[in-house]
């Protein structure tokens, strides 16, 4: 194995600390480079390593001590995998493991795959890539992740077009592509604190965030297009979607109340049957698209043989 640290100029004494253990790993080694944020030093990392499996420890985020062992272990087993995905435990500044948990709650993973969290299964392309449609992310922290290098070269390193946001769009491409082992029985952490590059805040639903994730989604599509299956060009799910995201987006960034109710008739007269839909659902006491769209995706993924394979416990 190899460890390569690349270190922003850090002036909290990690550098120092970093130089202290390469000094005795001959494994080790480390670089400083400009703060450009996380996807460009991820990348340089990505320039400077040679490993068949790349996994990305980002900042003060931690693992269980067998976690990279079942990583490689599972793609070794699955071949056809590129990706291995374990659960991750939300820990606080002080190492206090959040209760309730946003893992797996705010994923769409969680939506449609509820009952198989805990059992080893086997995604196939390009299943995770179109769970990511309902606008939400399907890994919530790339620390849950194990890549086989074989996968940037189908898909790129990851971009930084979209700010610190551009994640949701390198692994759009990567589900949409490839498939993804997941690994239950162990796990990482993922570390909230005020200061981190990637922190989530209050006012993480914008309108300038939406605009960013219509584009992320438009350019994995587009990019991808070549190495998808007819049926997954052709899904129908797509453009459904798409008209989903657009009507709640319209909905949720202060528009005033008569201008919405307005935009809410029109769209029951003449939008498309899944918007209307979704305008009557607050009268029958449904829940939003959004939470039941992953599970209505899975099973039109199942009907197609696309479905997740469970395995043996």
């Amino acid at each position: 194995w190899e460890l390569f640290v690349f270190d922003s100029y850090s002036d909290d004494g990690a550098w120092e600390y970093m130089q202290g253990l390469a000094a005795r790993e001959p494994r080790m080694r480390l670089m400083q480079g400009p703060r450009q944020g996380p996807y460009p030093a991820w990348n340089e990392c990505l320039r400077q390593t040679a490993g068949e499996f790349v996994y990305i420890a980002t900042s003060d985020d931690s693992m269980a001590p067998d976690c990279l062992e079942k990583f490689v272990a599972a793609l070794d087993r699955n071949q056809s995998c590129e990706l291995a995905h374990c659960p991750l435990r939300v820990i606080d500044a002080a190492g206090n493991i959040e209760n309730p948990s946003r893992w797996p709650g705010a994923t769409t993973f969680a939506m449609g795959l509820a009952e198989i969290i805990e059992r080893p299964h086997v995604r196939h392309a390009p299943y995770d890539g179109l769970l990511h449609l309902a606008g939400s992310h399907v890994y919530l922290s790339v620390a849950q992740l194990l890549i086989r290098r074989s996968l940037f070269l189908k898909i790129g390193v990851f971009p930084n077009k979209w700010g610190n946001i551009s994640d949701f769009n390198w692994e759009m491409k990567a589900g949409l592509v490839t498939d993804t082992v997941h690994v239950p029985d162990t796990w990482v952490t993922w570390r909230i604190h005020d200061r981190q590059a990637t922190v989530t805040t209050t006012n993480y639903r914008t309108r300038e965030r939406d605009k960013l994730l219509e584009e992320m989604i438009a350019d994995a599509l587009a990019s991808c297009g070549p190495r998808l299956s007819p049926k997954a060009v052709n899904c129908q799910w797509i453009d459904i979607t798409k008209n989903l995201r657009y009507y709640d987006s319209y909905l949720s960034h202060g528009r005033r109340f008569l201008s919405r109710k307005i935009f809410q008739l029109c769209k029951l007269i003449g939008g498309p049957s899944e918007v209307r839909a979704e305008v009557l659902r607050p009268l029958t006491g449904k829940a939003k698209w959004y939470t039941v769209a992953p599970s209505q995706l899975k099973a039109w993924l199942e009907r197609e043989g696309l479905g997740p394979v469970i395995m043996d416990d």
